[in-house]
């Protein structure tokens, strides 16, 4: 937050940004008419606890890695971070290696050719503590993709995932909305995810993983296999959300659990007060695949297109579970808009 003393100190200096070793906060605005004109600019000049403040508009190709703990912020609108051809670090059109908060930020077109992995991020993130806030990430080859930091945390807020994956190429199915390695937590709250290509919505291998009020769907036309993978479980929640497979779903179980082995410590999963809606008729499709010994529990759930048998493959607990004989629609609106 401001405060009277950055903005009197900042008048006086260049651009917005204080003198070097103050020891105060900056706020560096960036786009036209501002002291940088692009958004890596802005970064290289920052010191830790710097604020950025973005005007609205597309930024085309203008990537950065931030290694300082700073925010960044859309002002007048969104800004669009938008790559159209490969990315020359090789890993996103931004990478954070420490705490960054971002917010009202678009995220497209991240592309890297097959001989550097073929999975272009939007963000690429390295370590730290890393805050999403009314983000947007679209047509991207991976829309997150986390490394391992085993205290690393990522809180996705507000925010939207869509048309995520690669489609050709050997990349094609390895590459997902989000996909999140060994960190501490991964935490989801009131978002969106859909439309992924092929891989999966939402893919974590954090130790603890909440997904809270969130929207996760595959569409009439969307190719995702995984609704929710937790390939080496964790200590997982799914609370008050809404999930729906797609009728060209390529894999016929909407959340997995466990299948990769080498499950986390303490490893259990719960889903409660949640929608799990099944379009999918061309195999026999699964609500949770629990591939562990461990008991999952399902409370207060919601089922449509699944038969009793359906719902979950593997020890369960089960409690309220209701069949719904009408399909739900779920809203597709953006969730940074106002009710």
């Amino acid at each position: 937050m401001r405060t009277i003393s950055t903005w009197t100190l900042a008048a006086v200096t260049s651009g917005g940004v204080l003198a070097p070793g103050s020891g105060l906060a900056a706020v560096l605005g960036v786009g036209p008419g501002q002291a940088f004109a692009t958004i890596a600019s802005a970064v290289a000049a920052a010191n830790d606890g710097d604020e950025l403040e973005v005007q609205a508009g597309t930024y085309t190709n203008d990537f950065a890695e931030v290694t300082k703990s700073i925010s960044l912020a859309a002002v007048g609108g969104r800004v669009v971070m938008q790559a159209t051809g490969d990315i020359p670090n090789e890993k996103g059109i931004l990478i954070t290696d420490t705490d960054v908060t971002i917010t009202g930020f678009t995220f497209m077109g991240a592309h890297i050719p097959q001989s550097a992995g073929q999975n272009g991020a939007g963000i690429r993130y390295q370590g730290g503590n890393l805050v999403l806030n009314k983000c947007w990430f679209r047509r991207n080859q991976e829309g997150l993709l986390a490394d391992p930091d085993p205290t690393g945390t990522i809180q996705i807020n507000s925010s939207e995932f869509a048309s995520n994956g690669d489609t050709t190429g050997p990349g094609a199915g390895y590459t997902h909305n989000i996909y999140v390695g060994e960190i501490a937590m991964l935490d989801v709250e009131n978002s969106y995810f859909h439309d992924a290509h092929l891989g999966h919505e939402i893919k974590s291998r954090a130790t603890q993983t909440i997904i809270n009020n969130t929207r996760i769907v595959d569409g009439p036309t969307g190719t995702a296999s995984y609704s929710v993978d937790l390939p080496n479980g964790g200590v997982a929640t799914i609370t008050g959300s809404q999930i729906e497979q797609g009728p060209q779903s390529g894999n016929p179980a909407m959340i997995s659990f466990g299948e990769e082995g080498s499950l986390i410590a303490n490893s259990g999963l719960t889903v409660q007060t949640t929608l799990l809606e099944n379009d999918l008729t061309d195999h026999v499709p699964i609500g949770v695949q629990n591939a562990t010994s461990v008991v999952v529990a399902l409370t207060n759930v919601q089922t449509y297109g699944l038969t009793s048998s359906q719902v979950v493959s593997g020890p369960a607990s089960l409690t309220n579970l209701t069949p719904l004989g009408s399909e739900p629609v779920i809203s597709s609106r953006h969730p940074w808009l106002p009710n």
